[in-house]
């Protein structure tokens, strides 16, 4: 079952540091042993090529950093 965290998050917009829109939360990597979110699993948006983008894709889900973020609030905003 998805935490109360988890489901606050999913789904929210990813923006690079300019306000662009990259996608949204689908998922989340989680270390098991600390239990802190390590990297967002995120749906870019149709219109973006991955190959251009520094995050390596994870069964079709861009794998960006959680130290990628800089700002969580109605939307993550990366540095």
């Amino acid at each position: 079952m998805p935490s109360g965290f988890g489901r606050e998050i999913l789904n929210r917009p990813i923006l690079d540091g300019a306000g662009d829109t990259l996608g949204h939360v689908s998922d989340l990597r989680i270390n098991s042993r600390s239990g802190s979110v390590i990297s967002l699993l995120v749906s870019i948006s149709e219109e973006l090529d991955p190959a251009l983008l520094p995050w390596p894709l994870v069964d079709g889900l861009l794998e960006v950093p959680t130290d990628e973020v800089a700002e969580v609030s109605n939307a993550i905003r990366l540095k």
